[in-house]
């Protein structure tokens, strides 16, 4: 893999986002984020939701194939309650949209304000992933402290065991070894 390239879609973005995915962790670029976190934010205005900014269920739809959830006030149609977010509607939908080709065949990147929002929303989906994941690691590393704090404790013992046992056997003479 190259260095700016992104793991998911192979694509060479101007910016790649840091994240697990998939087990490991990924250099993905913004719209492959998006792609894969689907629930994390209205695909219509791109706020972003954790647990304590998810919308209340009356004032939020979820598409009827995937996790995404839309604002209701985002919406045109506000009332349907057949939704289907713009990934699932379109099968060639991107987040990121290019621009015109240029001469050169490379495209063009329009920096509009919608351009902004999904990084932005992006990012801090990342930034909250990598937060979770570091949780996680400090956890695991907590108890594999306590775990090798433990394993200390019992060799020492058995050390101390061992010690005792030694101290209280009589010393053997080996002189009267048979000689053969």
């Amino acid at each position: 893999m190259a260095d700016g390239e992104c793991q998911g879609c192979r694509s060479a973005p101007i910016l790649v986002h840091h994240v697990p995915h998939l087990g490991v962790f990924s250099a993905l670029c913004t719209a492959c984020v998006l792609r894969h976190k689907p629930g994390s934010f209205c695909p219509v205005c791109f706020d972003t939701y954790d647990d304590s900014t998810r919308p209340a269920a009356h004032s939020r739809i979820m598409c009827l194939r995937c996790p995404a959830l839309a604002h209701l006030t985002c919406l045109p149609s506000a009332r349907s309650s057949r939704y289907l977010c713009p990934q699932c509607s379109d099968p060639a939908f991107s987040f990121i949209d290019s621009g015109p080709a240029a001469a050169d065949g490379t495209a063009a990147v329009a920096f509009t304000k919608d351009f902004a929002k999904q990084h932005l929303c992006a990012a801090k989906i990342a930034a909250a992933s990598m937060h979770r994941a570091a949780a996680v690691a400090r956890a695991d590393a907590e108890q594999k402290v306590m775990g090798a704090l433990l394993a200390r404790r019992n060799a020492k013992e058995a050390i101390e065991r061992v010690a005792h046992l030694m101290s209280n056997q009589p010393a053997q003479d080996h002189s009267d070894v048979d000689d053969r």
